[in-house]
C-alpha cells in the first residue's frame, strides 16, 4: 500500500464525486433568501454517514450547523471548516446555463457554489473515502463543521461554538474553507484573514425634501454626511479617527521578511483593475506593508436624494452611507465603532446616526507552526513547486472564533472562478488534484 494507490482511487472514483457534487449543487441553499438549508443538512447526512462518519446536527436561532467526525483515538486532529451556504444566483441574466443544474463545458463544472464553497466539501469528503479503502482507516482523527450562513457574516456561528467548544476547539489543526492556484498554475496557501466592520450611516436634516432655492436656509442631509465622511479619513488614506490605529501590534522580524518576500503581483493587479498606476505612487515593500499590516476604511455606499432620470432641483432630507473597515490583529469593532461615534460628536455631527454595524477582528497563524509546514510540505510534495504563502489576506471570515487553533486556507480554485458572481465554475482536473492533497496532508500530519 502506498499514498500512490489512494490516488489511483481518487481517479476511479472521478464519476461518483461528480455525481455526488451535482446532487449538491442542484440544491439552492442560498442564506440570504431562507432557502435550501434543510435540503442540504439532509443529503450531508446522507453523505457522510456513507462514508462512515458519525454526525449531529448543530441547532443556532436560525439555520443549523452541520458537524460529522471520525475519531480514530489517534493523538491529533483535523479540523475542515466549510459552509453549504451560497450566494445568490443573481442575475439570472447573465447566466449561460441555470445556476442549479450544474453543466460541464470545457472541463470544467459550471453552478452556483461549485467554487465556493460545496465543491471543497465534496472534494475533502472524496479524498478521505478513497484513503479509507486503501488503509481502512486515517492516521488522524477528522472533524468536518459546515456552517449555513458564511455569506450572510456567520452571524450565529459565535453561538454554536459557544454551546459546542469540545468539538469546535478541539483539534490540532483546521483547513480553512477557500484557496486555489494563480494563472500560472501555482498554488496559494493563506495564513489568515482581515477582521471587519460594516456600518449603516444615516442622517435626516430637515422633515422632507425642499425645493433648491431655499437651499441656503436648511440643512442639506447630502452634505452633512459627506462633510461628516470626509473627516474619517483623509486623501493620503490615513484614518483621522482618534485613536484608530492603537493596539496593532508591530511586525515582527519573520513577519517583515514573508512579507519582503512576498511578490504581489502588480502588474497583474493593474491590469485587473483597468489602471496604469497606484494610489499615492504605491509600490514595492510599501505597498506590502500598507497591504499587509494596514486596516482600512471604505465608502461602500452612497445616496441622497433624486435618483431618477431627468432632472430633480431638491434639496433632500435624508443620506445614507455604508462604510467598511478591514481589521488587522490588534483591533477590535465593538472599540472602534465607540471612537467612530466619539470622533463625530466631537465635529458637532452628533446627527449622523451609526444606524446599525456587525464585525469581528483579524485572524492569523504563524507560517512557524507543525501544521502550516506540514500544509506548505503536502504542497510541495504533490504539485511539486513552492507555493505562494499569504501571510494575511484582504478579505474577512470568522476565523477568529477557532481561538488556538491554527487555521490555514487551501482549496482548488482558479482566477476565473467567478466566486459570487454568474458562471462561477471549478476545473475538474484541479478539483481531482485537490483530493490527492488532502489525501497526502492526511497521510503525512
Amino acid at each position: 500500500m502506498s499514498i500512490n494507490d489512494v490516488f489511483e482511487n481518487i481517479d476511479g472514483r472521478k464519476q461518483e464525486s461528480q455525481n455526488i457534487l451535482f446532487d449538491l449543487l442542484r440544491i439552492p441553499s442560498v442564506a440570504a433568501k431562507n432557502t435550501g438549508h434543510d435540503e442540504a443538512i439532509e443529503y450531508l447526512s446522507k453523505i457522510f454517514s456513507d462514508a462512515g462518519f458519525d454526525y449531529f446536527i448543530g441547532e443556532t436561532p436560525t439555520k443549523p450547523v452541520f458537524c460529522a467526525e471520525m475519531n480514530v483515538g489517534a493523538d491529533k486532529t483535523i479540523l475542515f471548516y466549510d459552509h453549504y451556504d451560497v450566494q445568490p444566483e443573481d442575475p439570472l441574466d447573465l447566466w449561460e446555463s441555470p445556476p442549479f443544474e450544474p453543466t460541464i463545458r470545457d472541463g470544467k463544472i459550471f453552478a452556483r457554489g461549485v467554487s465556493d464553497n460545496k465543491g471543497e466539501i465534496v472534494c475533502r469528503l472524496q479524498a478521505i473515502k478513497a484513503y479509507n479503502k486503501i488503509y481502512d482507516k486515517p492516521p488522524i482523527n477528522i472533524k468536518f463543521l459546515i456552517e449555513g450562513e458564511e455569506e450572510i457574516g456567520s452571524p450565529n456561528l459565535p453561538y454554536f461554538i459557544e454551546n459546542n467548544r469540545d468539538f469546535a476547539l478541539n483539534a490540532d489543526g483546521c483547513v480553512w474553507e477557500f484557496g486555489g492556484r494563480t494563472k500560472e498554475g501555482i498554488q496559494q496557501i493563506y495564513l489568515g484573514v482581515k477582521g471587519i466592520l460594516y456600518m449603516h450611516f444615516r442622517t435626516k436634516t430637515i422633515e422632507r425634501d425642499v425645493h433648491s432655492g431655499y437651499t441656503q436656509f436648511v440643512d442639506n442631509a447630502a452634505y452633512e454626511l459627506t462633510w461628516a465622511l470626509s473627516q474619517l479619513k483623509n486623501r493620503d488614506d490615513v484614518v483621522l479617527v482618534q485613536g484608530f490605529y492603537d493596539n496593532i501590534p508591530e511586525p515582527t522580524e519573520d513577519e517583515l521578511k514573508e512579507i519582503e518576500e512576498f511578490d504581489l503581483k502588480e502588474k497583474e493587479m493593474k491590469e485587473t483593475f483597468g489602471i496604469e498606476s497606484f494610489r499615492m505612487g504605491l509600490s514595492g515593500l510599501d505597498m506590502k506593508k500598507k497591504y499587509f499590516l494596514e486596516p482600512t476604511l471604505n465608502i461602500c455606499g452612497l445616496w441622497a436624494g433624486y435618483q431618477g432620470e431627468g432632472s430633480k432641483t431638491v434639496t433632500p432630507n435624508e443620506a445614507f452611507a455604508k462604510v467598511d473597515c478591514r481589521l488587522v490583529p490588534g483591533q477590535d469593532a465593538t472599540d472602534l465603532v465607540s471612537k467612530i461615534r466619539a470622533q463625530l460628536d466631537a465635529l458637532q455631527f452628533n446627527h449622523i446616526e451609526i444606524s446599525s454595524w456587525d464585525g469581528y477582528p483579524a485572524a492569523k497563524t504563524k507560517s512557524t507552526t507543525p501544521f502550516a509546514q506540514a500544509i506548505i510540505q503536502t504542497f510541495r510534495d504533490v504539485y511539486k513547486h513552492e507555493p505562494i504563502v499569504w501571510p494575511l489576506v484582504g478579505g474577512s471570515g470568522p476565523m477568529y472564533l477557532f481561538e488556538n487553533i491554527p487555521c490555514v486556507s487551501i482549496g482548488t480554485g482558479h482566477p476565473d472562478g467567478n466566486a459570487h458572481a454568474p458562471n462561477e465554475n471549478l476545473i475538474i482536473e484541479d478539483w481531482i488534484q485537490g483530493m490527492k492533497t488532502i489525501a497526502t496532508l492526511i497521510h503525512t500530519f
